[in-house]
């Protein structure tokens, strides 16, 4: 193990790659360390651990590498959401799985003033909200280096108001918010060139990584009683 670990740490010292902090585990999961780190965002391509992860509050998600990989900024960080079982609970879909579209849409007018509640990787698009007010102190709103994108299946009129009630509850913000009413979003992540994306679907992953954007499944929520059968490449 340690013969490894000075190799792992040999091949990170890079000129321009600063990483000091190392949890050399000898094989054993490293999850019960993740609290201890205040970890913001844990990724990995071992789906068990990702779901060891998000049962123990952590952010996380599961990996999957496209086979072609579109050219991504070199300057600005861009990183897109899903909305409902990644930023927000699952609690919308529950609804549109037992009582349908309508249902959904009736729910989301009769609940339009009542918060949605946190989903799993709320506390990381907050922690990139920190990050980014940092900049904007020192006057770089518009040339911020990092960027964030709420890319959602939500229409914005029958129910894209209440996500963005529940994120200005919380005060938090994305730079752009994409409501696509049920529309593919592999075409406008394509458009939008994240370095990452995040959702709790399998079909809407499976279709990033098809336009050439790196995908992270987040395995929570009631889509997960229903996996996609599609296997991607998980870059191991």
């Amino acid at each position: 193990m340690t013969h490894m670990g000075l190799s792992s740490c040999v091949s990170l010292c890079l000129p321009d790659l600063f990483i000091e902090r190392f949890c050399m585990t000898g094989g054993s999961s490293p999850i019960g360390y993740l609290k201890a780190w205040q970890t913001n965002l844990y990724l990995s391509a071992d789906a068990e651990k990702v779901r060891e992860a998000l049962s123990e509050g952590i952010a996380a998600a599961t990996m999957f590498m496209s086979n072609k990989l579109t050219e991504v900024s070199q300057t600005q960080l861009r990183v897109a959401f899903d909305g409902d079982a990644v930023l927000f609970s699952d609690e919308s879909e529950r609804i549109f799985k037992a009582q349908g579209l309508d249902g959904f849409f009736q729910h989301e007018r009769d609940n339009e003033d009542i918060l949605l509640d946190r989903g799993p990787l709320k506390d990381f698009l907050a922690s990139l909200g920190k990050l980014q007010k940092k900049f904007y102190a020192k006057g770089h709103r518009l040339d911020c280096p990092i960027r964030t994108y709420l890319v959602t299946a939500r229409s914005a009129a029958s129910s894209g108001i209440r996500a963005l009630k529940t994120l200005r509850a919380w005060g938090l913000e994305t730079d752009e918010a994409l409501f696509l009413a049920g529309a593919p979003k592999g075409p406008m992540l394509e458009k939008i060139r994240p370095h990452i994306y995040f959702d709790d679907q399998m079909f809407h992953v499976e279709g990033a990584a098809e336009m050439g954007t790196v995908a992270a499944h987040v395995p929570y929520g009631i889509a997960q009683k229903h996996p996609h059968k599609k296997s991607l490449n998980t870059g191991k």
